[in-house]
């Protein structure tokens, strides 16, 4: 590789002094088309080597004075011709039937990213089917173009990064990477032998930032590097973040539209209007419910809502075939149902957590105010058995953990009121199964 370099640089030198005024583009297609043989001598020595070919004698000579920096952009930019046409990505596929809204949030995470000093990391946050991934998705395919360089999608939270980003290298960019060296020396070197280019890397599902993203990262003055990170977590600076809401009750029927058809949707428009807000405008719960019905044709919009309510009583709502994902004809972005995608931020919770999303599952589904939820775990506490003590810190921590994972919303914060959305609700009732209830021996005044 060093005697090809050397070659190279020796072969760009000669036509520099030939055609000085030439440009970059100008000189990689004299280098593609030259078959001249170059002598590589050091020093001040000179040597030639002559080739006779059709009666032509090429001549190769030693050069000493040229444009080291327009050597070296000449050089750069032949290595890039000779790579691949078109954005290497291996970006998964968009399983959506119509991409609905997020138009903003796409322009603000574009904008985000056009930073120039450091290497740009935004974080799409959001709770569990919200629609981040899918919301990158049509980031890299609307903007595809304005990186060159690559789009490579990682998969943050199932395999390691680093071997990825070696994999990714070699498959998608044809890096031959030196023998010998340790992973994470391999994943510096694909850093810095990199296609030319602006570059993407989307880390989808990051659940530990310091331990898993941030020693792989590309180096932070590479800021032809953009970072975009889908997760639950909730990150602040230097990170940028772009939380993500549920769709708007418009949206949500526009979805719901889109799945089933226009002609199953009207004779049951309010019914639909209904199910859409029971699910409380959840893309991954619209999305399960549309294929759900799509499957079953006989089935009615209200038939399905009342044995979801009544499901609901049972704490049995999110267990419901609506709400899983059918592996035999999933078609969808979505890789899990409602309760397999909530499980996995349950399990980040410790048991502080998960005590405390079960006490506030039972509320009525309205505004939870702080003070109560204190209330009602003091009283707990005084009635449980061995009389625990009510530990007020623990118990905060316990609601900003809920809050980081995007399991509790604040609704009111100068009045501390939160809220629970409607399919974590019927999560949390569910983990409450074969329990007795929390608040059972509480009286709140």
């Amino acid at each position: 590789m060093t005697d090809l370099v050397q070659q190279l640089s020796q072969l760009i030198a000669e036509n520099l002094q030939a055609a000085p005024t030439a440009t970059v583009d100008q000189l990689v297609e004299r280098l593609k088309t030259d078959d001249r043989i170059i002598q590589i001598n050091t020093g001040n020595a000179m040597a030639f080597q002559t080739v006779v070919e059709g009666g032509t004698a090429n001549v190769g000579i030693h050069l000493h004075d040229f444009d080291d920096e327009k050597l070296n952009r000449v050089l750069k930019a032949f290595w890039q011709s000779l790579q691949p046409s078109g954005v290497p990505n291996n970006v998964p596929h968009s399983g959506v039937a119509k991409f609905i809204g997020r138009e903003p949030e796409l322009e603000r995470l574009h904008t985000q990213l056009q930073q120039d000093s450091l290497v740009a990391i935004s974080a799409v946050e959001g709770m569990g089917g919200v629609g981040k991934t899918e919301l990158a998705i049509q980031y890299t395919q609307r903007y595809a173009d304005v990186y060159p360089g690559g789009i490579a999608w990682l998969f943050a939270r199932e395999f390691n990064m680093s071997a990825q980003v070696v994999g990714f290298a070699q498959s998608q960019l044809n890096l031959k990477i030196p023998e010998g060296l340790e992973l994470p020396d391999q994943v510096a070197f694909c850093w810095r032998n990199w296609r030319e280019g602006e570059v993407l890397l989307v880390l989808d599902d990051v659940v530990n930032y310091s331990r898993d993203v941030e020693p792989y990262l590309p180096p932070p003055a590479s800021n032809r590097f953009k970072v975009v990170m889908t997760t639950r977590l909730t990150f602040g600076p230097p990170i940028q973040s772009l939380s993500l809401d549920v769709l708007s009750p418009e949206q949500s029927l526009e979805l719901l539209t889109v799945l089933i058809g226009e002609a199953r949707v009207q004779p049951e428009l309010e019914i639909a209007q209904s199910l859409c807000a029971w699910l409380e405008h959840l893309p991954l719960g619209i999305e399960l419910v549309g294929r759900y019905l799509l499957k079953r044709t006989d089935l009615s919009l209200a038939t399905l809502l009342f044995r979801l309510q009544e499901k609901a009583k049972k704490r049995q709502a999110i267990r419901h075939d609506a709400l899983q994902r059918d592996e035999a004809t999933a078609t969808s972005t979505a890789r899990r149902g409602a309760e397999a995608a909530f499980e996995l931020s349950w399990e980040e919770l410790n048991t502080p957590g998960q005590h405390l999303g079960k006490l506030l599952s039972l509320f009525a589904p309205a505004p939870i105010p702080w003070y109560l939820a204190e209330s009602v775990e003091q009283k707990y506490c005084e009635n449980s058995e061995g009389s625990q003590e009510f530990d007020v810190e623990v118990f905060e921590n316990a609601r900003a953990r809920l809050l980081d994972l995007h399991l509790l919303q604040l609704s009111q914060q100068q009045e501390k009121i939160y809220r629970l959305h409607s399919l974590i609700r019927e999560f949390f009732r569910s983990k409450l199964e074969g329990e007795a209830d929390e608040t059972s021996n509480v009286t709140v005044s």
